[in-house]
């Protein structure tokens, strides 16, 4: 799980650099955009207004971008505002040979009080949800119980030692 956890915060470190260095590329860009246009075709204060508003937003933006998924030790997540499951499973569990329609359902079969009507499209914010292990993903595949099992095969062995007739 530790290696999960180092591997998930290595590369969201990595995507927010790449992130916040595309949007310094784009007001470079647009900075250079506008030099080159020259004045002619805009007012400078109405200019300067733009780009204070572009750097505001752009330092509203940084603690959202600098702000950690955290998985704790036990393996729970908190439910930020505006995430969804699939963003989740693929962020905290992005290399699992699973198919995430099985790691939706063991997330919500574990958290119920975190979804509305056991929805995963209904999550709730601000919810600590148990990330799925071993038993949960266990318990979403493999969906009859052993006492089924075995008491129809119970009931198929008996019926061999019955007569046949012809």
């Amino acid at each position: 799980m530790k290696l999960i956890k180092t591997f998930f915060n290595n590369s969201m470190i990595l995507i927010r650099k790449i992130f916040l260095i595309s949007i310094i590329s784009v007001i470079a860009s647009a900075l250079a955009a506008v030099l080159s246009a020259g004045t002619a075709y805009a007012e400078s204060a109405n200019t300067k207004k733009a780009l204070d508003q572009l750097f505001k937003d752009i330092d509203r933006l940084k603690p959202v971008l600098t702000e950690r998924a955290t998985v704790t030790e036990d393996g729970y997540y908190l439910i930020r505002h505006g995430e969804t499951l699939d963003g989740i499973i693929a962020r905290v569990l992005p290399d699992l040979p699973l198919r995430k329609k099985i790691l939706r359902e063991a997330v919500v079969r574990a958290n119920p009080h975190a979804f509305k009507r056991q929805n995963p499209n209904w999550m709730y914010a601000n919810k600590k949800i148990k990330l799925p292990d071993s038993g949960d993903i266990h318990n979403v595949i493999f969906t009859r119980s052993s006492k089924t099992i075995s008491r129809k095969k119970t009931a198929r062995e008996e019926r061999k030692s019955w007569v046949h007739y012809p």
